[in-house]
């Protein structure tokens, strides 16, 4: 009986020290990429695969692949850059949603208000429509080092006549400040501001 006492106790003290870990572990803040600035409400509220309004049939039509992310982000924690070609993965800064959906949801949103005019949808889309020209974006890197700029590098394609006729190849490196240098809020920010010089090039291609 005293031995089953003991393992009592001891489960006990087990399961408190658990409950106090538990309290004690920081909890988790979550960020996203925002749209364009002058983006509509109008605009920021439709999906890129929904169908197009009345009337735009006759419109310049662009297809936006979803956009490709390096393997080291495919992941919902930030990753920061450290000295030694180490990589740093923020344990409870997390994305708000898969980084591959938000990145190619916030290049449409800026090409579409890059574009005046033009309609830009996600593909693939749910259902046959005539496009223009189509955009393929592939992300090297995305990241901010610990102590330094959030860096973008990208390469694109822009197709032409639906997709069927390669026009321009692009590559965009840039570089953004980080408001507060470490802060992964201050990076996500930076991040979101290196899509838009992205947005600009390719929408400088579309032209």
């Amino acid at each position: 009986m005293a031995l089953i006492a003991l393992a009592r106790r001891l489960l006990l003290c087990a399961s408190a020290v658990a409950v106090l870990a538990a309290c004690s572990t920081p909890p988790s803040r979550f960020y996203h990429l925002d749209a364009a600035p002058d983006a509509t409400p109008q605009d920021a509220a439709r999906p890129g695969n929904a169908p197009l309004r009345t009337g735009e049939a006759q419109r310049r039509v662009i297809g936006l692949e979803g956009v490709k992310v390096p393997g080291y982000l495919d992941r919902s924690e930030l990753v920061m850059r450290a000295p030694g070609n180490r990589l740093v993965v923020k344990e409870f800064d997390r994305w708000g949603g898969p980084l591959d959906e938000m990145v190619t949801r916030k290049l449409l949103r800026n090409l579409e208000t890059d574009l005046p005019g033009a309609e830009v949808v996600g593909l693939p889309l749910q259902r046959d429509f005539p496009l223009s020209q189509v955009v393929e974006v592939t992300l090297d890197r995305f990241d901010a080092a610990e102590d330094g700029p959030a860096v973008l590098e990208a390469r694109w394609r822009v197709f032409d006549q639906g997709g069927d006729r390669l026009r321009r190849l692009g590559h965009t490196a840039v570089q953004e400040p980080v408001a507060a240098v470490g802060d992964p809020g201050a990076v996500a920010d930076a991040l979101g501001r290196t899509l838009d010089r992205l947005a600009q090039d390719i929408a400088s291609a579309l032209r």
